[in-house]
């Protein structure tokens, strides 16, 4: 039975006043985000961008990005996506060449994008030195990728010859960082390292949705994937509806859900093909979370059980680090934005992001674990394109923009934000207060 409306949390956010389509679903998933947001985008099968609709459908093989991007957004409302994405001025000029036609109504969506906000300063500030950096993947951050595929793989092998547990269990939390490292390679153009990422079980291409596509332009908002895919079980989205068991119970099943996280993803997609809700399209990338078991079994010399075995727990365990790193990376804290606190006024998208992150100070002053832990995880959000080991070199520009805005960006630690995390699961009471008031933290 369907909840009813009053019982479902609604957005705080200016212009959000719907309910977005189909995140009621028991299950949710990427696809069917993207179809919810077709519908309620209402672009008549073209790409929205402000307030202009545009037709990509003839040069969408020649987007420098990969045709996946223009591919998966047919239809919808990509201002925040083209405005993220684009650094320099080159994309404004091509995109008149696409002109359609006006927008018939508003824009679904709470933001704002002004020449004169925060974020848009922040951008032509940071541009004379994005100039500098090589686009794509840095060689550190690749060289970073390829030892750790090559060290869990030799670990992986190992367990399953020894019939270890022990080793399977460090191959595990290497695979962890293997996966999150491919996080900073799926959200540029297609290349060989964003395929890392699905030996998780996992898809890159479903991540580009649900991660990029989705947390990344709408973060802690209804819109954001990322909280609703995990409800009611977790549920972050502050609401007084929220059941006791949900509230603190969190401390006890947290760890069930982020061991079984990985695996989830291959029985949900399963479910949904053999009933029909998705038409399965087989890629080939499918088959790469096979390839540790394939050189496990072939250079173990353990049997197929053993290996089977033993591929399944290092999943496991990889699962485990990989949930317990980003579920308390950056977004979730009282004293974070979610969705039904008071927003502040200017809804410009530059300051949202600050409003809905917090970095952890530890992570943010190595540029490895930064690659490794989702670390620089604001810079990352502001400029999801721009490689890692780059990230740190824009806080100067940065800090100069919130100077002359008279914003502070809040650094937490991992301690904090890793309590916080629990403490917004057991939060009922909306934050009256905006972000940057004074009396905005919650005790």
């Amino acid at each position: 039975m369907a909840p009813k409306t009053e019982d479902l949390p609604q957005s705080s956010l200016p212009g959000m006043s719907k309910y977005p389509t189909y995140r009621r679903e028991p299950i949710k998933y990427a696809e069917l985000w993207l179809e919810g947001k077709r519908i309620d985008d209402n672009v008549e099968g073209l790409w929205r961008v402000h307030d202009g609709l545009y037709d990509f459908s003839e040069w969408m093989l020649r987007h420098p990005g990969g045709s996946d991007w223009l591919t998966m957004t047919k239809g919808t409302d990509i201002t925040e996506a083209f405005e993220a994405h684009h650094v320099t001025k080159s994309a404004e000029y091509l995109l008149k060449q696409f002109y359609v036609r006006p927008a018939s109504g508003p824009r679904y969506s709470a933001y704002t994008f002004r020449d004169d906000g925060f974020y848009r300063t922040f951008k032509r500030k940071a541009r004379p030195i994005l100039a500098t950096i090589p686009p794509g993947p840095s060689k550190q951050s690749k060289w970073c990728a390829d030892i750790l595929l090559g060290t869990f793989l030799l670990l992986a092998t190992v367990s399953a010859a020894k019939y270890n547990f022990v080793v399977g269990f460090v191959a595990g939390f290497i695979l962890n960082l293997t996966v999150v490292s491919a996080h900073n390679f799926f959200h540029m153009r297609d290349n060989l390292r964003m395929y890392y990422f699905d030996l998780s079980f996992m898809a890159h291409r479903e991540w580009r949705i649900s991660h990029a596509l989705s947390h990344h332009l709408y973060t802690n908002s209804l819109l954001d994937l990322e909280l609703a895919l995990f409800e009611p079980v977790m549920q972050w989205v502050p609401h007084p509806t929220k059941s006791f068991i949900v509230r603190y119970g969190s401390w006890f099943f947290s760890p069930i859900v982020y061991t079984v996280l990985f695996h989830s993803h291959v029985f949900i997609r399963l479910m949904l093909a053999v009933t029909g809700r998705i038409k399965y399209i087989f890629r080939i990338e499918d088959l790469i979370p096979l390839i540790p078991l394939a050189v496990m079994y072939t250079y173990s010399g353990a049997t197929f059980i053993n290996t089977l075995i033993m591929w399944l727990w290092i999943v496991a365990c990889a699962s485990f680090f990989f949930a317990l790193n980003g579920f308390n990376a950056a977004h979730h804290h009282p004293d974070v934005f979610h969705d039904g606190d008071t927003p502040r006024d200017d809804r410009d998208w530059g300051l949202a992001q600050i409003d809905a992150a917090r970095d952890r100070v530890e992570i943010n002053n190595v540029v490895f674990l930064v690659l490794v832990t989702f670390g620089d995880h604001l810079m990352h959000h502001m400029f999801p394109t721009v490689d890692h080991w780059h990230l740190h070199k824009l806080y100067p520009v940065f800090y100069e923009t919130c100077k002359e805005f008279g914003v502070t960006y809040q650094i937490g630690t991992i301690m904090d934000l890793l309590t916080g995390q629990f403490k917004q699961l057991a939060r009922v009471k909306p934050n009256p207060n905006p972000p940057g008031n004074i009396n905005h933290k919650i005790n």
